[in-house]
C-alpha cells in the first residue's frame, strides 16, 4: 500500500472471482512481514463448489461470506471496504482461448469485469482502491479500444489509474507468467508505482516435492539413445507414446523436449526442472507442462 496508514489499520478487502483466494494469501503475507498491522475479509464472491470449499479452509473462513455470482449482487448492498480485487475471467481474451473479446454487451465470460464497474456505481462508498488483472493480450490490438473504454469508465468514476504488464519470472518466481495489472485509486494525490522486479535465482527444482506419488511420473527411467544430444522415453502406460529429451537443453534449463504424440505445440512442450514453467492454459489442462526430472 503506497499510504503509511494502513501499517497501523486494519485493511477492508473485498474479491470477485476469487477463486481459492490468491489476493487473500497476499494480505496474510503482508501481515506476517509486518507491512500491515491486519486485515479483514468482508466478502469473496465465487461461484465454483470446489473453490469455494477450498477457499474457506485456506483462509478459515465460514461460507456464508461468499455472495455467489456477481451479477446477482447489488452494490447498495455491499459493506465498505478499503480495496477491491478482482481477475476477472480471461478465457475470450486470452491467446489460448477463442478471443471474442469482453465488450460490454457481449455477454462473454471476460466481459464480467464490467459487472465491477457497474458496482463502483452502485456502491454507497468506493473502495480507495481496486485492482484488475488479467492475461498481458489484454493489451493488444484486438482489445485496446474495450480496455480504453474500460479506463475511462473508471476515470469518470473519480479513479486514476496505474497498468503495467508484469512478468512472475521479474519477482524471483520461476514461471513465465506475464499478466496486466490495473491500479485504479480514489486519491489523486497518491503517488503510485509499481516496484520493478530484479529477476529470479530459483528455478523449479527449488520447489518440486522430493517424494512424489509414482502415478504422477510419465515415464520410468529407461531411455533409448537417439545420439549424442538427445533421448527417447516411452509412456509407461502407452509405449507408442514418446518424449524426445535434449540432453543440453536438459542441463541449461526451459524447454528440453517434445511430446512426440501431443497434438498441440504449446502443451507438447517439455520442460527441464532446472528452469522455469511456463503460465499453465486454461484449455486442454490434462495435457499440459511436463517436466524432466533426474531420478535415481
Amino acid at each position: 500500500m503506497p499510504n503509511n496508514k494502513y501499517c497501523e489499520s486494519t485493511i477492508k478487502v473485498g474479491t470477485f472471482f476469487s477463486g481459492i483466494g490468491a489476493p487473500e494469501k497476499a494480505f496474510q503475507r503482508l501481515k506476517e512481514e509486518g507491512v500491515i498491522k491486519d486485515y479483514k475479509l468482508e466478502f469473496f464472491s465465487e461461484i465454483d463448489k470446489n473453490a469455494i470449499k477450498s477457499f474457506c479452509a485456506i483462509h478459515n473462513v465460514d461460507e456464508t461470506l461468499n455472495l455467489g455470482s456477481i451479477t446477482d449482487i447489488k452494490g447498495t448492498d455491499l459493506p465498505y471496504c478499503d480495496i477491491w480485487i478482482g481477475g476477472f475471467p480471461c478465457q475470450d481474451i486470452s491467446c489460448a482461448g477463442r478471443m471474442r473479446g469482453f465488450d460490454f454487451k457481449s455477454s462473454t465470460r471476460s466481459s464480467l469485469g464490467w459487472e465491477m464497474i457497474r458496482l463502483l456505481r452502485e456502491v454507497k462508498v468506493k473502495p480507495k482502491y481496486v485492482i484488475f488483472e488479467n492475461v498481458a493480450n489484454i493489451t493488444s490490438k484486438a482489445f485496446s479500444e474495450t480496455l480504453k473504454l474500460f479506463k475511462q469508465d473508471l476515470i469518470e468514476l473519480g479513479y486514476s489509474l496505474h497498468d503495467k504488464v508484469l512478468n512472475a519470472v521479474d519477482y524471483d518466481v520461476p514461471q513465465t507468467r506475464r499478466r496486466y495489472f490495473l491500479i485504479a485509486i480514489l486519491d489523486n494525490d497518491i503517488d503510485f508505482k509499481f516496484i520493478d522486479g530484479k529477476g529470479c535465482n530459483k528455478t523449479l527444482l527449488d520447489y518440486l516435492e522430493k517424494n512424489v506419488n509414482e502415478k504422477y511420473y510419465l515415464t520410468d527411467n529407461n531411455y533409448e539413445i537417439i545420439d549424442d544430444n538427445n533421448i527417447l522415453f516411452h509412456n509407461k502406460n502407452n509405449s507408442n507414446r514418446t518424449y524426445e529429451i535434449n540432453i543440453n537443453k536438459y542441463k541449461n534449463g526451459g524447454v528440453c523436449g517434445v511430446d512426440k504424440e501431443c497434438k498441440f505445440a504449446q502443451s507438447s512442450r517439455v520442460f527441464s526442472q532446472n528452469g522455469y514453467v511456463p503460465t499453465l492454459t486454461a484449455n486442454n489442462t490434462a495435457d499440459n507442462c511436463k517436466i524432466v526430472v533426474e531420478g535415481d
